[in-house]
Parts: C-alpha cells; structure tokens; sequence
C-alpha cells in the first residue's frame, strides 16, 4: 500500500448513542492512533452558523452562556481550520489521526431538508474550504458531496461509520436529550436525530468513488455495535483493514472513580455514564443479549413507562422507518467471519 494512503486521517462517522464511545474507548490508548473527538458538534448546536432546529428555553440558555468561548462558539470554517491543524499536529508525532464525528452535524442543510420531507426553517450552508486547496472551495454541491466539508478533503480519509439498532438507538437519545438539551419526540431536531438516513448519504456517496477517487478504499468499513459487543475482537479485525497494530486494542479498563463521576456536569454524566462506570465491554448493551431477536413490543412497553404512551408511539413509527437504511448498512458491515 502506498505510504501516503496508509497514513491517511481515518474518519468515523457516528451517530448518538451507536456506542461510539465503546468503539473509542478500545482504541483511544492506540499508540498508532491520535484521536480527535467532536471537531464541529459545538459548532453545530452552539457555534455561530448553528445549524440545529431545536430552538427551546435550554438550548437557548446555553448558547447564551457560550457566547463568550471562542473556542465553542466559532464558525465551521474556524472549526474546520482548527480540525486541519490538529491533523498536522498528529501527523507528526507519527500517529495517524482518528477523528470522530456524528454525520449529520456535517450534512449540509438543504440535503437534511430533502430528506425530512417537509418544511423546516431555512438554514444558511455554511461555506468552508481547505485553505490548501482554496480553487476548490464550492465543490460540494456539484458533485454530491452530502457535507459542509471540502470534497477534496474528503477524499483524503479513510471513512468508517458506526451503525446501531435504531430501537436501541432512538430512546436513548430521548433518554438523554430530553434532560440536557430538552429534547422531545415532536420537536424538529428529533426528526434529525431519528434517523439513520445521514449515515447511509454520506457512506453511498464514498461508495460511489468518492474515496477510490484518490486510491484510497474501495468501499467505505462499516462496523456495527453489535458486532463489537458480541465479538469485540473485531476491533481487532477493523485494524487490520486500517493498517494499524490489532494487538493495542483495550478490552479492560478501570472504570471512573465516583468521586470522579459526581463532579461532573449533567450532560458528561447523561452522555457517559455508560462507558465511565464500566470495567469493559457488557453485553446486556447489545440488542439481543440472551440470543433471542430484539422484542420491539416488550421495548415499547418500557418506552410507554418512562416516556408516555405519545412518544412511545412515535419512538415507534421512528424506528420502522429507519429500518431500511439500518438494513441497508448491515449488509455492508465488517463481520469476523468475512
């Protein structure tokens, strides 16, 4: 393999609660790896060209107290030249970059409001280029590219997106949402946040040469959680493909101090509380622990419990309907066996 494709930044495209924090747990001691988590998810909901729907006293709050850190409150460009800089960075300290973010804080606007289906408040796309390739700044939109960023730097990662049930996604982040960022089931951002649709955009358009385009992949590495929990070793598997070291994969780990854990804030307590009180990877977390099919209907009922019977229905009608794009991923993952 050609030395500059094998050192290509690795991008992995997520959504909330796939696990991903599993996924980086296992590799965040890699010694071949630099991670980079969340480049633009602040941006997205806090930043100055947010590009969030949900509009609601707490939200509103928090970009109102963020206001004054440049830092989270910046725009995609500066986002984007600060992600730039880190992979610099990285490189030479001879890592690769292992950069994590949820797709569809990267899809573009106009992309997510053909894909809801209906009318949204319009949202102005923000305009960012690779500053060392600057005559290639408005490519996006002509050829495909279902993201903010530069097509051309795009084509220069290695791309991996993490898949996930969407019954055991979707609740979840109700679960976590609501109490944070006052999420509802009949809010718009929810609409974005129940779906799986972005993911499947962004890996079609890799698929289609996006990535092979330069040399790189030929199709993009799918990984599902389930996999992980069931097998994790296929970790190990994901390695190889990315031609990295299989043997500095975690599989233990001591889990966070309480002391630790009670100073946190609300949302890192909401948002992590899985991963950091854990010793491993658990099992019960996949979605059908004991080998039996995942029970749509015994899960409604729980759903009808904590959330009410409306938004169990909804959470519902959700997940039937992302069900085709999970389908669709699925057949793509990354199994042992293969």
């Amino acid at each position: 393999m050609d030395p500059e494709i094998a050192s290509r930044p690795i991008f992995l495209f997520t959504h909330p609660r796939t696990a991903s924090n599993l996924l980086m747990k296992m590799l965040r001691d890699h010694p071949g790896l630099g991670i980079i988590e969340y480049p633009f998810v602040d941006t997205y909901y806090y930043g100055k060209e947010s590009l969030t729907l949900r509009d609601n006293d707490r939200m509103r709050s928090a970009k109102k107290r963020l206001h004054d850190h440049p830092a989270l409150c910046q725009t995609f460009q500066a986002a984007f030249d600060q992600l730039e800089q880190t992979i610099q960075s990285t490189h030479a300290t001879g890592r690769i970059p292992f950069i994590k973010e949820h797709a569809f804080t990267l899809v573009r606007p106009e992309v997510i409001s053909q894909n809801l289906g209906r009318d949204i408040p319009p949202r102005t796309t923000p305009r960012v280029i690779a500053r060392a390739l600057p005559t290639a700044a408005d490519q996006a939109a002509l050829d495909g590219n279902p993201t903010v960023l530069p097509t051309q730097f795009l084509l220069g990662v290695t791309p991996v997106f993490l898949i996930r049930h969407p019954a055991l996604v979707f609740e979840s982040i109700l679960r976590v949402s609501g109490p944070t960022m006052g999420a509802r089931v009949d809010d718009e951002e929810f609409l974005v946040d129940a779906s799986l649709r972005w993911l499947r955009l962004l890996h079609d358009w890799f698929a289609r040469g996006g990535a092979s385009a330069n040399g790189g992949v030929r199709r993009p590495i799918v990984l599902n959680a389930d996999e992980v929990m069931a097998r994790p070793t296929v970790v190990q598997k994901l390695c190889e493909r990315l031609r990295v070291d299989p043997g500095d994969v975690c599989f233990q780990w001591d889990p966070v101090a309480p002391s630790v854990l009670e100073a946190q804030g609300s949302y890192h307590q909401h948002f992590f509380s899985t991963i950091q009180t854990s010793s491993g990877v658990q099992l019960d977390k996949h979605s059908a622990p004991d080998g039996r099919p995942l029970d749509l209907d015994a899960m409604a009922e729980s759903w009808q419990e904590a959330h009410g019977s409306d938004a169990a229905a909804a959470l519902r009608s959700f997940v039937a309907a992302a069900m085709p794009d999970y389908e669709y991923l699925s057949q793509f993952e990354l199994q042992l066996e293969s």
